[in-house]
């Protein structure tokens, strides 16, 4: 959803009308208060200006998808996008043989079972840390911080 700046101005305001009010009643010095409203309103723009230059990375299909449903963010950088076959695959976790970097690939070997079905199931299964976790009977925390320690080793 984009930043609709009539209506978060028109907040703003009133927001700061009441904290003015509250904060000359509490005593504070109208420079002091001045200096925080100037403060709010840079944060307030840029807020706005990152809500209107960054945009989520939309869903896609691994299979079936149809020519023209495809993300304008993808048809503009296709190299956000890969495609393979998955009956070239033979198990589970044949999907690391396929990677042409070596390195990457290298190290993907190295990872425990559970680290590459958590990486199996989160990234080509689509499934969400919370989903994962049910599933594992674990928190969506504790499947969060196993993702982290994966990036991690990978840097």
């Amino acid at each position: 959803m984009g930043f609709n700046y009539a209506k978060e101005k028109r907040q703003f305001d009133l927001e700061w009308n009441r904290l003015q009010k509250e904060y000359s009643d509490a005593g504070m010095s109208p420079s002091s208060i001045d200096a925080m409203r100037i403060f709010d309103w840079e944060m307030f723009l840029s807020r706005r200006t990152y809500e209107n230059h960054t945009q989520a990375l939309p869903d896609t299909y691994l299979s079936g998808e149809v020519e023209g449903q495809q993300s304008a963010l993808f048809k503009k950088f296709s190299s956000l996008t890969t495609a393979f076959d998955e009956g070239d695959f033979s198990g589970r976790y044949a999907w690391i043989s396929s990677i042409g970097d070596t390195n990457l690939s290298t190290k993907l070997g190295k990872l425990s079972v559970q680290d590459l079905e958590l990486l199996t199931l989160f990234a080509f299964e689509g499934f969400s840390q919370a989903e994962i976790a049910r599933k594992w009977g674990c928190t969506q925390q504790s499947v969060s911080w196993r993702l982290k320690k994966i990036k991690k080793f990978f840097k």
